[in-house]
């Protein structure tokens, strides 16, 4: 009962809307991704650093968002996202969410990606913590 609810019955949907439109998104990101990759991320497991575009809904009522995302493939999980102003930003997209992956989570692994990495400061700042890049 610390946090008002009780066991039996769980918060409400508004409860949940008021706490998450509160919620520091990029900190809650940054630590559910170290979390899950605490959880089973694989030795040997590769990343992907790619960026997507997602599409709104009602028109332009609520526009799509442009995405950059390290994601492990074998245990399918999103290790760190950024919000980007569109594709032409991918890259200080990449920039950040590589900032934001610990280096622990990046020695040792292949990251892939595709041209766009093909720059000499991405790889450099890939190498610098470890890892090993890889362009398709």
């Amino acid at each position: 009962m610390a946090l008002g609810l009780r066991a039996e019955r769980g918060p409400s949907v508004a409860t949940l809307h008021r706490a998450m439109r509160c919620l520091d998104h990029e900190a809650f990101e940054r630590v559910l991704g170290q979390w899950f990759a605490e959880q089973g991320l694989e030795p040997d497991e590769a990343l992907a650093i790619d960026g997507k575009t997602l599409r709104g809904i009602h028109g332009e009522e609520i526009p799509g968002v442009h995405l950059v995302a390290a994601y492990a493939h074998q245990t399918r999980v999103v290790l760190a996202q950024v919000e980007t102003v569109g594709m032409g930003h991918e890259l200080a997209g990449v920039q950040a969410v590589l900032e934001a992956l610990p280096e622990r989570l990046l020695s040792g692994r292949i990251v892939m990606g595709d041209a766009l990495l093909a720059t000499r400061a991405l790889c450099q700042q890939i190498e610098q913590k470890g890892g090993t890049i890889s362009l398709s």
